[in-house]
């Protein structure tokens, strides 16, 4: 993960929709987490699954894993 002193500050505005879902991702994910760390890991996750982390080797999640993604 990126130091905070080497992070970017990003500002976003998010839709109704989008805020909504960001809310419910945190209700079950963490209870503790701030919307910038939602996003962040969120984010992380997505960035992960489409292999544009560099140097991520994360496979999918179970809930993830279906025939269409079998070899």
């Amino acid at each position: 993960m990126t130091a905070p002193s080497e992070a970017t500050t990003l500002t976003i505005t998010l839709t109704p929709e989008l805020s909504a879902a960001l809310n419910r991702y945190i209700a079950e994910t963490s209870h503790e987490q701030s919307q910038s760390l939602a996003i962040t890991h969120a984010l992380r996750e997505w960035a992960a699954s489409k292999g544009y982390l560099n140097g991520s080797d994360e496979g999918l999640r179970p809930d993830q894993l279906n025939a269409a993604n079998d070899d």
